[in-house]
C-alpha cells in the first residue's frame, strides 16, 4: 500500500481540523460538551420561533431563528469574550460602550469622568430654575402630610479623581453636584449629600466605599447608605421604620453582587485584578406589632437597584415602590409597569408618605428624570 506523502498527511489534518472547528459551535449547541461563563450585561431577547406554514409564507421563521442562532449558537460566550479580549490587547479598545480605563487598572464609564471634569456642567442659572420646581413640589407635598428628600449619590470620577485618566481633568469648581448641594440646602430642601460624606470617610474608612472595577458604590458602600437613609427618613417623618441589624462583615478578594459590574459588562477573557472588599451580612429588624411604617417612593437611577434588590422594599419600606429612571414602575411580586401609562401621575405621587429622589452625580444634568415637569404640569 503506497503511504501518502507528508504534505498530502498536513492537508488533511489541517482540513480535518477546520471542519472539526466549523462543526464545534453546532455540536455544542446540542451535546453541551463545555459549560461556558455566561457573559455579562443585558442577556439576548431573541426567541426560538417556532415553525409554522404561515410563518414560513411571512419569512418569521426565518428571520427569527436566524436571530435566534445569532445569540444562542455554542460557545458563543467564548466567542464574544475571545473577541473583546482580542481588540484590548491589539487595539487597546474595548467593546462595552462608555467603558474608560483609568490610571491603576481602575474602570470608570465617561459619563462620570464628564461630571468629574464639569463638562457636563448645567450652569447657576440651570441649577436654581431646577431646584426651584423642586421646591413646589416639596410645599405641595407638605400640604398633604407628604415629605420629600433628594439623595446625592456619588459618582465614581469624583470620588477617584487620581485615578482619572490624564485626558479628563478634575474640576474642583464647575462642577453640578457642589451647586446643587449648595442650591437644595439654601431652599430648605431636605438633602442626603452622600457624595460629600463618602469623600469625608475615605481616608478613614475600614473598607472601600467603591470597587476599582464596578461604577456603583460597593456593597460595603451600599449598606452604610441603606442605614443611614432609613435613618434619616425616620427622623424626617417621625414615624418608626424597620432597621438593619448587622451580624458581622465577610471580606474576599473576588468582587461579588455588582462590585465589578464594568468589569462583567466587557466579557474578557481575563479577570482583571480587584482589591479586597468586604460585604456586611445582616436581617431587617422588624417592627413591633401594630407600628407602620410610612410607604415610600423612590425614583432614581441604578445606584438604587442595589438595594431593591436584596428587598428593601419587602423588608423595610413595605409598600414602597421603585419608579427606575421615572420610567418603569418597580413593585415587589408584581410585573413592571411603564409611569407613562399612569393616568394622573400626581394622584400615584400623592399616595406615598415620603418621596425620595436618588440619582448619581452623572445623572444631574437630567435631575428628576422629567418627574418635576410631571408633576408640576398638573398642579399649576
Amino acid at each position: 500500500m503506497k503511504v501518502p506523502p507528508k504534505d498530502t498527511l498536513l492537508k488533511n489534518a489541517l482540513f480535518g481540523l477546520v471542519l472539526v472547528l466549523l462543526l464545534l459551535p453546532w455540536l455544542e449547541q446540542n451535546e453541551h460538551f463545555f459549560q461556558p461563563r455566561a457573559l455579562g450585561g443585558v442577556p439576548p431577547s431573541s426567541e426560538n420561533v417556532q415553525f409554522s406554514l404561515d410563518k414560513w409564507r411571512s419569512v418569521k421563521f426565518q428571520e427569527g431563528q436566524e436571530a435566534y442562532i445569532k445569540d444562542h449558537f455554542g460557545l458563543r460566550p467564548f466567542m464574544v469574550r475571545f473577541y473583546n479580549e482580542l481588540f484590548d490587547r491589539l487595539f487597546d479598545e474595548y467593546q462595552a460602550k462608555g467603558v474608560v480605563m483609568g490610571k491603576d487598572g481602575y474602570l470608570f464609564e465617561e459619563n462620570y469622568l464628564l461630571a468629574a471634569s464639569g463638562q457636563d456642567y448645567l450652569g447657576i442659572d440651570s441649577i436654581t430654575k431646577v431646584v426651584s420646581e423642586l421646591n413646589l413640589i416639596k410645599q405641595d407635598l407638605a400640604k398633604h402630610g407628604k415629605h420629600l428628600l433628594v439623595c446625592l449619590a456619588p459618582g465614581k470620577g469624583s470620588y477617584f479623581p487620581d485615578k482619572m485618566p490624564s485626558r479628563y481633568q478634575f474640576e474642583k469648581q464647575l462642577r453640578n453636584h457642589p451647586y446643587f448641594s449648595k442650591t437644595l440646602q439654601d431652599a430648605q430642601i431636605p438633602v442626603f449629600d452622600i457624595q460629600s460624606w463618602f469623600l469625608q470617610m475615605k481616608a478613614t474608612t475600614p473598607h472601600p466605599l467603591y470597587p476599582k472595577t464596578g461604577i456603583h458604590w460597593s456593597s460595603y458602600g451600599e449598606y452604610l447608605v441603606a442605614d443611614s437613609l432609613i435613618k434619616r427618613l425616620a427622623h424626617l417623618s417621625q414615624k418608626p421604620f424597620p432597621y438593619l441589624k448587622l451580624s458581622h462583615i465577610e471580606e474576599d478578594t473576588q468582587p461579588r453582587d455588582r462590585d465589578d459590574d464594568i468589569e462583567n459588562g466587557m466579557n474578557l477573557l481575563r479577570n482583571l485584578p480587584d482589591f479586597k472588599m468586604a460585604y456586611p451580612q445582616f436581617k431587617v429588624q422588624r417592627l413591633r406589632a401594630g407600628q407602620k411604617p410610612p410607604r415610600v417612593l423612590v425614583i432614581g437611577d441604578s445606584f438604587y437597584y442595589g438595594m431593591y434588590n436584596w428587598g428593601m422594599m419587602q423588608g423595610v419600606f413595605k409598600g414602597g415602590e421603585f419608579w427606575y429612571y421615572n420610567q418603569e414602575r418597580l413593585v415587589p411580586d408584581q410585573a413592571t409597569s411603564s409611569i407613562a401609562d399612569m393616568q394622573n401621575y400626581v394622584l400615584e405621587v400623592n399616595k406615598f408618605d415620603v418621596v425620595v429622589l436618588l440619582l448619581t452625580e452623572a445623572n444631574l444634568p437630567r435631575f428628576g428624570f422629567g418627574m418635576q415637569q410631571m408633576y408640576l404640569g398638573k398642579i399649576k
